[in-house]
């Protein structure tokens, strides 16, 4: 069962759980000063959990590669700022913010951004490959 396994479809497997690891990260940052959100607080960041398969004799196709398995919630405290006038003041004058750090979440962006870069060059050279094997065939 080795021998179907496709560089390409790991790669696309890849590619499709940066994209929604990046997504992720947008979201946090759209969201970095939300202070309150329709479930109610103040809005946590998100982490996209990946996993993978390994590899194995008898393992189905479609477990090859990488898979979002689950985003969760970041559970670490939220940033407390003094503001008595804000509407979202508590009675002692603090308002609750996100738990984003702008650095933390450009870094994590960046990284996925280069995942997302690899798995592009595997697919593209894939296609190279099977290109150069098929002017072989023609000549």
């Amino acid at each position: 069962m080795l021998e179907a396994i496709s560089a390409r479809e790991i790669a696309v497997s890849g590619l499709r759980a940066q994209r929604t690891r990046m997504n992720v990260i947008a979201n946090n940052i759209a969201n970095a000063l939300t202070p309150a959100t329709v479930k109610g607080g103040a809005f946590r960041r998100q982490m996209a959990i990946l996993s993978g398969e390994q590899l194995q004799p008898m393992l189905e196709p479609e477990k090859f590669g990488v898979k979002v398995k689950e985003v969760l919630s970041d559970p670490s405290p939220l940033r407390q700022v003094y503001d008595p006038h804000h509407p979202f003041a508590d009675e002692n004058g603090y308002v609750e913010y996100p738990n984003v750090d702008l650095s933390v979440e450009m870094v994590d962006l960046v990284s996925a951004q280069r995942a997302y870069e690899a798995n592009v060059a595997v697919v593209l050279s894939g296609k190279r490959m099977s290109q150069k094997a098929l002017e072989i065939l023609q000549v």
